[in-house]
Order: structure tokens, then sequence, then C-alpha cells
């Protein structure tokens, strides 16, 4: 499993090349071991998705009964939603590689797309901790989490961009494939799993 030390190298690649600097690739193990080795990013961004497990967890009591379940099958299915929108996307871009030409770059978006959600989960748990430490910040954290949420929509594009040679359409479409399943999949499995307030 790497270590926080080469993490830290990861995300320098990820910077620049969001910057549009492809020697950010220097700083990436962009190899098929790096491709598997990327996935132990889910590994990493376990305490950050705790914090939002907790927050759901409160948000869920607040509006339920006295009494509500929310014991460890609770935590489990939220589990399986953060999996799922990390797998899906990456299942989708996959399949249609070959399809759509881009074979040549999927282990890069892979590998970046793994290890940019490093930074990411750990930035959206900000809010989420704040709403559980300070009361009534609902509209803060609503707040903070849509600035964050769009400046990782915008850092997704400008890292496939760069991947992508600067050919627009290409990384508009890969950018699509990365995000909107897991939005899609963030609104639809809570409700399918039962874990929102009835």
């Amino acid at each position: 499993m790497p270590q926080i030390d080469e993490i830290a190298d990861y995300i320098k690649g990820l910077w620049l090349l969001i910057l549009g600097d492809r020697t950010g690739f220097d700083w990436l193990d962009i190899s098929a071991l790096g491709v598997w080795r990327s996935f132990a990013a889910f590994l990493w961004c376990l305490p950050a998705m705790a914090v939002g497990w907790a927050a759901w967890r409160l948000f869920y009591l607040g509006n339920m009964p006295a009494g509500a379940e929310t014991g460890l099958i609770f935590i489990l299915k939220l589990l399986f939603v953060d999996m799922t929108m990390w797998v899906v996307p990456l299942v989708l871009v996959t399949a249609l590689a070959r399809p759509l030409g881009y074979v040549e770059i999927l282990a890069p978006l892979i590998i970046t797309s793994n290890w940019l959600a490093v930074p990411t989960v750990y930035a959206m748990a900000v809010p989420l901790a704040i709403r559980l430490v300070i009361p009534h910040s609902d509209g803060l954290t609503s707040l903070l989490s849509l600035i964050l949420l769009l400046v990782s929509f915008t850092a997704i594009f400008r890292l496939v961009k760069t991947i992508a040679n600067d050919q627009m359409l290409l990384a508009s479409a890969l950018a699509s494939l990365l995000i909107l399943p897991s939005l899609i999949l963030s609104e639809s499995l809570p409700w399918m799993l039962g874990l929102m307030p009835a």
C-alpha cells in the first residue's frame, strides 16, 4: 500500500497536470501495477468517508422517529454507496475505451482519477465535519459543499484535458463519464437502500 510520502508525490503530479503541465506524469506511477495500486486510494479515503457517514447518520436520525435503526447495516449500506460511486464511472470509462479510441490514455485516466479522490474526499469532509460539531450550520456547510463540488468538477475536467492532449471533445466526454454517474448514483442509491428518511 502506498505510504504518505508517495501519495504526496502523486498529488504534486496531479496538481501539475491540472495546471496543464504534462511533467506531472513524472510524479505518478503510470504502469499496469500503478493502475492496481491506485485503488489503495479508496482505503486512504475511508477516514474522510467515515465523517460523511456520521453526518448522514445525524441527518437521518434528525428526520426519523426515535429508535430508528442506524447500526452496522446502515453503515455498510453507506460504504456500498461510496464504493459504487467510485467504481461505476471507472467501469464505464474502461468499457468505452476501445469503441471511442482512447485505450492509450486509459491507465493514466484510472490512476489520476483514483488519486485525485484523496484530496477531494478529504476536502468534502470538511463541511460535513463542521456540520457535526456546529449545530444549525446547514446553510454554511451546504454553500461550502457546493463550492468544493464545483472546484472538484473543474479539477477533473482540467486533469482529463491534459491527459487527452487538449482534445476538448474527448476531455468533455470523459469528464462527464467520471462525474455524471456518481451524481446519479448519489441521488438514487440512498433511496433504493432505505438511507433516506421516510
